[in-house]
């Protein structure tokens, strides 16, 4: 082993002896460069795996989740303009659930932990204010826990207490929303934030609050409560509901008879959105019903003398002028009072008539064909081919009957349904093409070993593409070289290897090769021996 090394270093020695200028430091740089990429894929090999611990976090909890892992010295990475936490993928769970049993990362805003340190003497001022911060934070961080929201801001205004109930003064809340780039929030969204927060506060309305988002567009208020635009997008959005609805309810059917992907199905309604009350009185004069009766009777009988004469001076006096009276003259009065009341039929109807009621509605449904393999073709040019079958007449008629049915179609509103068979275009296998969410699943599961696989694959490619070229250059001599070693005197060395591959006087070149081509051909070289003798003789 001695012996190898030291001939190992003189060769190398001297081809660094022969090599020029340029030649050398070219081998040097390769040296060190190969050095080099060696010690970094040696030391990015044995970096662990960084991944997200959380992302856009508040600088209140970055600096939290920090410490924290400063106290456990576990290495992590700061990202994102500090707003995401990486840490080794070893320790991702255990650091979660050490951070989440010590409430960490607690989100935006001040919640009900501003309580955690109550002093003594705070005033009942100071207790309101830091619940109403504590309300706002919390709010806060229940809405950032939607998918579609990055960060919330909630501003509540508290209702004031007064002894009468007319000098109250209701409570009120704005909620300023950060969304998720190319996220957005449907209408059932805000209007669950709106109920969200007017649940959680006391006497808040959900008409008392205010949605807006980071551009200043609204998203619910009372304002937008009965706009136009709002009912507009509203009968959109419940039109194409009943579409869908409709669409679904066919395409389910035809799938379920016809194979999956045989039908397409589209449906347009044609919705009526005004909506009517209608209130109606009907009297019926031949159903008489006495309600109630009245009799009332009065007679009088008065036997007293009545006064007769002038009425004056002279007959209360009495005289010549006096009245006379008749003692035998009696009065009679006689009165009757009937009041009979009676009820007369009626029927109240009172219609409250919704809207989206139908008007008219259009199937469209378009069905596939059969197919039939035939064999074209005899022996090895034998090849199998796919011909398309249209469906009968009588199976399309069926079709569109149970279209008709499914969708309820009344021919006198004016509904149409048309179902017509056209070929759809042929798909490929789906066996054949691989999901792209499983390669990535599947990538990501072997990414540790990866890694390595990518630090072999480089060596290996700069040795073959890099280094092995460059040693076959520095290695090799030019055509310059040649003809001036060509012209230098020849070493005792050479001068005996030349001379003993030469023939003695005597003998015969290439003798040996003569004999095995002999030996070779018995027939033909005994012919070419009878030639010779017979060239002899002559």
């Amino acid at each position: 082993m001695p012996i190898l090394f030291k001939e190992l270093s003189s060769q190398i020695s001297n081809m660094i002896k022969h090599l020029s200028a340029g030649r050398l430091i070219a081998l040097l740089a390769l040296v060190g460069g190969s050095i080099a990429g060696f010690l970094y894929l040696i030391m990015w090999s044995g970096t662990p795996d960084f991944i997200p611990l959380y992302s856009n976090l508040s600088a209140d909890d970055t600096g939290q989740v920090i410490s924290t892992l400063k106290e456990q010295k576990i290495p992590y990475r700061l990202s994102a303009g500090g707003t995401v936490v990486q840490v080794p993928q070893q320790h991702l769970y255990e650091v979660r659930l050490n951070l989440a049993s010590r409430g960490l990362p607690r989100g935006s805003g001040i919640g009900f932990e501003v309580f955690d340190n109550t002093k003594l003497g705070v005033t009942e001022f100071v207790q309101n204010v830091n619940y109403q911060r504590a309300l706002q934070g919390e709010l806060s961080r229940t809405i950032n826990g939607l998918a579609e929201v990055e960060s919330t801001r909630v501003h509540i205004v508290m209702s004031k207490k007064s002894l009468f109930i007319e000098d109250e003064e209701p409570a009120s809340a704005s909620i300023i929303l950060k969304l998720r780039n190319g996220r957005y929030l449907s209408k059932d969204q805000v209007q669950g934030i709106v109920h969200l927060v007017s649940s959680s506060v006391p006497r808040l309305k959900p008409d008392k609050v205010t949605v807006i988002d980071s551009d200043g567009d609204m998203l619910a208020g009372f304002q937008d409560k009965d706009s136009f635009s709002r009912t507009t997008s509203d009968q959109i959005e419940f039109q194409d509901k009943k579409e869908r609805a409709f669409e679904s309810r066919v395409k389910t059917m035809l799938e379920s008879v016809l194979g999956e992907n045989k039908a397409i199905v589209r449906v347009s309604c044609e919705l009526d959105f005004v909506q009517q009350e209608k209130t109606e009185e009907m009297y019926f004069p031949d159903n008489q019903v006495v309600r109630s009766e009245q009799n009332f009777s009065e007679m009088t009988n008065n036997k007293d003398a009545t006064p007769q004469g002038i009425p004056g001076l002279a007959t209360n006096l009495g005289g010549d002028g006096a009245a006379d009276i008749d003692p035998d003259q009696s009065a009679l009065y006689r009165k009757q009072d009937n009041t009979r009341n009676y009820e007369i039929g009626k029927m109240v109807n009172h219609q409250v008539i919704p809207m989206g009621k139908m008007r008219r509605l259009s199937v469209a449904v378009v069905v596939d064909g059969t197919y039939k393999t035939t064999i074209v073709g005899e022996g090895a040019e034998a090849k199998e081919e796919i011909s398309y079958v249209p469906r009968s007449t009588e199976e399309m008629a069926k079709l569109e009957n149970l279209v008709k049915r499914a969708v309820n179609v009344d021919e006198a509103r004016g509904d149409k349904v048309e179902v017509v068979n056209i070929p759809f275009e042929t798909e490929l296998d789906t066996d054949q093409v691989a999901s792209t969410d499983n390669i990535l699943s599947k990538v990501l599961d072997y990414a540790v070993y990866l890694k390595y696989a990518a630090a072999g694959f480089f060596i290996f490619f700069t040795f073959i593409f890099i280094i092995r070229p460059l040693i076959r250059w520095l290695t090799s001599v030019s055509l310059e070289e040649i003809e001036l070693i060509e012209h230098l005197p020849k070493t005792i060395a050479e001068l005996e290897s030349e001379y003993a591959n030469k023939p003695k006087q005597g003998e015969l070149q290439y003798a040996e090769e003569a004999a095995k081509l002999l030996t070779s051909n018995d027939e033909n070289s005994e012919r070419l021996m009878q030639q010779w003798l017979q060239e002899q003789q002559a």
